[in-house]
Order: structure tokens, then C-alpha cells, then sequence
């Protein structure tokens, strides 16, 4: 009997002054149990030795792409797909290492599950002088489109994508949408079709601080902004011009240390989504989010004052703060008590 063979993977890894962490993240690829794939590397003109690194590799399945100018990684994951012989492309970056399963359990679940396009894992991250956590993303498909009105859905560099689904729907990475290539393509991507994300770790994400997310910081603020404000008006009766995304950012995504005077913003803002909702398939859903993020707001509280108790005294936020939370919430609140009311 003639065995199957396993479908290809295309993994694209963009690569630039790379040497300090790339051997580790090309090692952790060929060591992967599922072992049929090419490994695409796009050297994007790097200074270093980056490129004596991978040439010191002799695994025919790596392909070494030695750029004339420098262009960018989002020019290189573009190029990537159209270069890409698989029936899935994974995303690997140069600075990553990959858990040693991670190709094989994500390719199974895509095979097993062919109304997917995609389907991400968590991931852990590595970090000098500083203890890992465990970044989890929403894992069933309705909840990973509605959490697109946060923040991306997905880890980038822990994907595997349905190459088809892109060329069927000519989805691409958008040059002008980096640093958030990717947020705009899972934007796109889930409109045609389902993600997924394993509850399990499958990729170890170091942080440093050559990071793009750390050298774009206000490029990459200005550029998710874009892209929320497409999924809001999409999820929420809502038109740009009353959409304030600086207050929606703050609600979902910077959400420590509030003060007695942007609880009240928050507190608006989240009223108005609560009361805006578009989309009956997703209502539940979204409704449970924003309440979610409303009790993180509520329990950051800095300081308080009698005008709050009409915003903080509702069934939600007392049903869904356990006793001890509750005691330390009205313990911190005395101690930072305020004589001037917040809501006349």
C-alpha cells in the first residue's frame, strides 16, 4: 500500500542582523517532528554575519534569499507567499524558537478541519532578567473575530495559514499597514474564513529591545488605530466621526492605574459600545468582552469618590468581583478616597 504523503509547509522567516538569535530559531525548525518542509529565509541586507550563519547550514530544505535592497520584513513575508511551494505557510521569525511539535499539531488540526484558514497557538515569552509569562489568545473562531475590536487575535510568528484561502481571495501583508501587517490580515482573512487557536504553548516569543514592537511604538499605535477603527465601525452602529478611538485604546489596551476622571471616559465609552451593537451574531459575545474589560478598568482604580458608586454599583461588576477581590477593590478605595464627587 502506497503511504500519503504529508502535505508541504512553506515557513517564512525574514531576517535582518539576525546573528545573535538565528541559529537557535533554524535549529528549532529542522528539529520539528513534522519534517516536510521548505524553510524560506529572506536575508533583508543585513550588516552582521547573519548570512555566514545560515550558509552554515547544509539542510537542502532551507533556501536562502539574499535581498539587493533592503525593503522591509513585510516585503519579505510577500515575497515569502508568493515564493511558497505548500499547501500551508507558517510563520517563523529569525529571533523565535518554535516548540519541537508545533508544525505537526497545527498541521493536523488544519487537515482534520478544512472549514479553517488559519490556526494560532499561545505563546511563551523569553526575556533577560525578567520572569516569562504565558501570552493566551482567544482560542474558538467567534470569539477571535470579536476580539479583533481589541487588539490581533493571533500571534504572528506562531501561525500556520491555508495558502489557498489567500490566492482564493487575493489576501496579502500590506506594506502600508506595517508594524501591523498582521492585525490587518487577520482582519481580512476572517471575513472569508475560521481561525482557531490551540490552548497550548508552541512558540517561545523573545523580547528585546531591537524589537520592531519596541522601536515603532507610536508608528505601531497610529497604524492598529486604522485598523480598529474599520473592525468598530464593522461590529458597532457607530460612523468614524463618532468613533474616539484614543478612549477605546485605553479601555481594552492600557488599562492600569485609572484615575476617578478617565473611569468616567471609560465608563461612557462603554455604555455607548454596549448600546451600539450591530451584529446579533456576535452580540453575546461582544457584550461579555466589554464587560470583561470594564471590571479590569474598575479594578485599577487610583482614587475614589462618592460620584463613582453610581458607575461601579452594578450587577455585573458585583457579581463578577469574588470576595476577596470585592474586600481589597473597597479597602484601596477608602484609602484613596476623594471629597470631590466625580458625577454631579
Amino acid at each position: 500500500m502506497q503511504q500519503v504523503q504529508s502535505p508541504l509547509v512553506s515557513i517564512i522567516m525574514p531576517a535582518y542582523n539576525a546573528a545573535l538569535y538565528i541559529t537557535s530559531a533554524i535549529e528549532s525548525i529542522l528539529n520539528q517532528t513534522y519534517q516536510h518542509f521548505e524553510l524560506l529565509i529572506f536575508d533583508d541586507c543585513s550588516s552582521d554575519n547573519t548570512i555566514e550563519i545560515i550558509e552554515s547550514f547544509t539542510d537542502r530544505r532551507i533556501k536562502l534569499i539574499k535581498k539587493v535592497q533592503n525593503t522591509g520584513y513585510t516585503n519579505s513575508l510577500i515575497l515569502g507567499i508568493a515564493m511558497a511551494n505548500g499547501k500551508y505557510i507558517a510563520r517563523m521569525d529569525s529571533d523565535d524558537i518554535s516548540v519541537l511539535n508545533r508544525i505537526e499539531k497545527q498541521v493536523h488540526f488544519l487537515e482534520h478541519n478544512i472549514e479553517y484558514g488559519i490556526v494560532g497557538a499561545f505563546i511563551k515569552t523569553i526575556q533577560s532578567n525578567t520572569q516569562s509569562e504565558i501570552w493566551k489568545y482567544p482560542i474558538e473562531d467567534e470569539d477571535i473575530k470579536c476580539f479583533t475590536i481589541v487588539n490581533s487575535p493571533f500571534a504572528h510568528p506562531a501561525v500556520l495559514i491555508r495558502k489557498n484561502v489567500l490566492l482564493q481571495h487575493q489576501i496579502n501583508y500590506k506594506v502600508a499597514f506595517e508594524p501591523c501587517e498582521d492585525y490587518k490580515l487577520w482582519v481580512d482573512l476572517l471575513q472569508v474564513t475560521k481561525g482557531k487557536n490551540l490552548p497550548e504553548v508552541l512558540l517561545y516569543y523573545r523580547l528585546h529591545p531591537q524589537q520592531t514592537i519596541v522601536l515603532k511604538q507610536n508608528k505601531l499605535l497610529e497604524t492598529s488605530n486604522k485598523i480598529r477603527l474599520e473592525v468598530v465601525q464593522k461590529y458597532f452602529n457607530l460612523t468614524a466621526s463618532q468613533i474616539n478611538l484614543k478612549t477605546h485604546y485605553y479601555f481594552f489596551n492600557e488599562i492600569k492605574a485609572n484615575s476617578s476622571y478617565t473611569i468616567l471616559d471609560k465608563y461612557t465609552w462603554k455604555n455607548k459600545l454596549l448600546t451600539t451593537i450591530n451584529s446579533n451574531q456576535y452580540q453575546v459575545i461582544i457584550t461579555q468582552l466589554v464587560q470583561q474589560y470594564w471590571l479590569k478598568n474598575i479594578q485599577t482604580l487610583t482614587q475614589f469618590n462618592l460620584g463613582l458608586l453610581k458607575i461601579i454599583g452594578n450587577k455585573y461588576i458585583l457579581c463578577n468581583m469574588n470576595t476577596i477581590a470585592l474586600f481589597k477593590f473597597v479597602i484601596k478605595c477608602s484609602i484613596n478616597y476623594k471629597v470631590k464627587p466625580a458625577l454631579k
